[in-house]
């Protein structure tokens, strides 16, 4: 459903006329990198995972939660991932970043940003938009606390939160 206000819509239509209903819910979801974690692969999968469809999908990693003997290095390397990242067409091979589907999608995330910012969040890289036809945003990695309210929103856009443990 993309988010509970819309679950909770979808499931009291369906229950007045006593269906059943199986809703996600906007959950943001998140990897775990523990010490003994293989790097490469971790680092490999969430980068995949975070902006493989440019973040649009209810399966987009949008939380990364990093033991602190990993954390900055990790870091280090997943900023230097996403900023090789190139834009391009989804339709041809080797592109892993395409645009999002529309002005709104857009707009979402330059809103995102901005609150984000707000919230005490720094932007790692990103956290723009690409100059070129169609509706391209960079990939975006933010520092943030863990308890900041717009960790919990789900934003369909390719954002995602470190945070150490």
């Amino acid at each position: 459903t993309g988010s509970t206000e819309v679950g909770q819509r979808v499931s009291q239509i369906v229950h007045s006329r006593f269906g059943r209903t199986i809703l996600e819910l906007g959950g943001n979801n998140a990897t775990v990198v523990m010490p003994d974690a293989d790097v490469d692969l971790a680092l490999r999968a969430s980068l995949f995972g975070a902006v493989g469809t440019a973040g649009q999908r209810c399966t987009s990693l949008r939380r990364l939660y990093i033991h602190s003997s990993l954390y900055d290095s990790f870091v280090a390397n997943l900023v230097g991932a996403y900023g090789s990242i190139q834009p391009g067409s989804p339709l041809e091979d080797g592109t892993l970043l395409g645009p999002v589907h529309n002005a709104g999608a857009v707009k979402e995330f330059t809103e995102g940003i901005a609150e984000i910012k707000k919230q005490g969040g720094k932007i790692l890289v990103g956290g723009g938009t690409y100059e070129r036809d169609g509706f391209y945003v960079q990939p975006t990695v933010v520092e943030i606390d863990g308890s900041a309210p717009i960790v919990q929103r789900e934003l369909f856009v390719p954002i995602m939160y470190v945070l150490k443990f």
